[in-house]
C-alpha cells in the first residue's frame, strides 16, 4: 500500500516585512505545497520578543487573497487569545475568502509574557488552559457545523444561544489540535476535532 505524501510549510511571521511574508506565501502556493501555516503569537518567540510580528488570523485572510490553491491555517491558534465564538466567525470568513481552503489549528497556549503584556488571562496552569481548550473546541465544532451553542453553568465562557451564519464553505471544516508535553485526555476534543 502506498501513501500519498503531502508537504506543508510553516512561515514565521516574526522579523519579516509584510512584502516578504506575502511573497513567501505566494511562492509556497506556486511550488505546490499542500498546506501553509503561520504562528499565532503576539510577541516574537525566538530572540527579542519585541521584534515585529504579524497577527495570525489577519495574516491568513491576506494570504487567502494572495494565494490560489494552498490550504491555510495557524500552527496553532492560541485558544486563550480569543473568544471561541469569534474564532469560529473568523475562520468561517477565511474559509469564504479562500474558497474553502481554511483549516483551524488550536492549542492551549504557552507563552506567558504575551499574555501578561496584553492583559490576557493565562489561567492557573496548563491543566486549566486545556479545560478551556476542550470547551472551545466543542463550541467551535458546533458553530462551524451550523448548530446553536449555549454554555453550561460554571463554564469559562457564557454562550447564550449563539449561532453563526454563513457556515464555512467546507461541509466539515477541519480542526487540528496542536501541542507538546504530557498527553492529556479531553472529554470532547477527540470527538469534535475530526
Amino acid at each position: 500500500m502506498t501513501k500519498e505524501i503531502k508537504l506543508a510549510i510553516l512561515l514565521w511571521s516574526q522579523a519579516a516585512t509584510w512584502p516578504e511574508i506575502l511573497d513567501a506565501a505566494r511562492r509556497v502556493d506556486r511550488l505546490g505545497y499542500e498546506h501553509l501555516w503561520t504562528w499565532d503569537h503576539l510577541y516574537a518567540i525566538f530572540g527579542d520578543p519585541y521584534q515585529p510580528i504579524f497577527e495570525g488570523y489577519a495574516t491568513l485572510a491576506a494570504w487567502a487573497m494572495g494565494t490560489e490553491r494552498v490550504r491555510l491555517g495557524l500552527l496553532v491558534g492560541a485558544n486563550t487569545f480569543r473568544n471561541p465564538g469569534l474564532v469560529a466567525k473568523a475562520i468561517a470568513t477565511i474559509a469564504y475568502v479562500s474558497g474553502g481552503r481554511a483549516i483551524i489549528g488550536l492549542g492551549g497556549a504557552w507563552f506567558g509574557l504575551e499574555h501578561r503584556a496584553q492583559g490576557i488571562d493565562f489561567g492557573r496552569g496548563f491543566g486549566e488552559r486545556l479545560d478551556w481548550l476542550d470547551e472551545a473546541v466543542w463550541a467551535i465544532r458546533h458553530l462551524l457545523d451550523g448548530e446553536e451553542v449555549s454554555s453550561s453553568p460554571g463554564s469559562h465562557h457564557a454562550f447564550d444561544h449563539l449561532r453563526h451564519a454563513p457556515r464555512p464553505l467546507q461541509d466539515h471544516l477541519p480542526i487540528m489540535i496542536g501541542g507538546t508535553g504530557e498527553r492529556k485526555t479531553f472529554r470532547t476534543v477527540a470527538k469534535y476535532a475530526d
